[in-house]
């Protein structure tokens, strides 16, 4: 079956069509894949169910063949420590994954000097309402930005921190925050080499050599304008999803903190590991 690209009615993203995971992926549909990935920033492959953990990892590895564990160790699969459960079920006394994986704005592992190239998504169960993922094209956010604005951001940079955006984990010592790490305000993408912004509500804490009054003030601005609506999508789970997203290109939040406690979501996650951002 041949592959194709149906580009999201809803936003950026589109679907691939006519992947089968289970058998091993030509050179030229791994090219294509990997175009579809630069130029949509967020794939989806739908009605996969029963994936093995195995089979995850493998369809992560079409996008980086170096993975990562996540730093919250007590939620990693039994079966491999490179997949992470988010769930809200609970089995017996403990919960069966984490609960919200971040319900805020964010780019995963931009707390680290080389962080995420890329996140993927592996739905197991989902509720019929609730749980969605949010998502915010950087890229697109960039590219209208006025050319005053673009010439006050180049060669700013900003001190990320994981455990800037408070969070239980962090207040009862259970994980610790690596210390801050410095990026780009605008991020080139290393693989389509167009610029993003590169800093998200959640980790950035400040820009370097601002005063916090005017650092703040510049990144609020930042923030008013990437998150209108044109530069937003909703994504809606269905169970067998697999969804990919390039975060050098956007930034996503949760909404699980949100979800009935009665509407059950299992989700497995991998970490496609990138290079420094400089």
């Amino acid at each position: 079956m041949t592959i194709t690209a149906a580009s999201f009615k809803n936003g950026f993203g589109a679907e691939i069509i006519g992947v089968d995971f289970s058998e091993p992926i030509s050179d030229d549909d791994m090219q294509f894949i990997s175009d579809a990935f630069d130029h949509h920033h967020i794939l989806t492959f739908r009605g996969y169910d029963g994936l093995s953990t195995d089979q995850v990892l493998a369809a992560s590895r079409l996008f980086g063949k170096d993975l990562e564990s996540h730093v919250f160790a007590q939620y990693h699969h039994p079966d491999d420590p490179l997949v992470m459960v988010l769930s809200n079920r609970v089995k017996g006394s403990k919960p069966a994954g984490l609960k919200d994986a971040g319900t805020f704005w964010h780019s995963d592992v931009a707390y680290k000097p080389e962080p995420a190239r890329a996140t993927l998504l592996y739905s197991l169960e989902v509720p019929d309402h609730g749980g969605d993922t949010l998502f915010c094209d950087l890229t697109a956010a960039y590219d209208d930005l006025s050319d005053e604005m673009k010439v006050r951001l180049d060669g700013l940079k900003a001190w990320h921190f994981y455990a800037h955006q408070k969070r239980d984990l962090f207040d009862d010592g259970k994980v610790q925050s690596p210390p801050e790490c410095l990026h780009p305000v605008v991020r080139t993408n290393p693989s389509s080499g167009r610029k993003a912004i590169y800093i998200t509500p959640a980790y950035t804490v400040r820009i370097d050599g601002m005063s916090a009054k005017d650092s703040q003030a510049l990144m609020d601005d930042i923030f008013d304008h990437c998150l209108q609506d044109k530069y937003r999508m909703d994504y809606k789970w269905r169970a067998g999803d697999l969804v990919v997203w390039d975060n050098a290109a956007v930034m996503h939040s949760a909404t699980t903190k949100d979800l009935d406690p009665s509407k059950y979501r299992t989700i497995w996650r991998t970490i496609i590991s990138g290079g420094p951002t400089f």
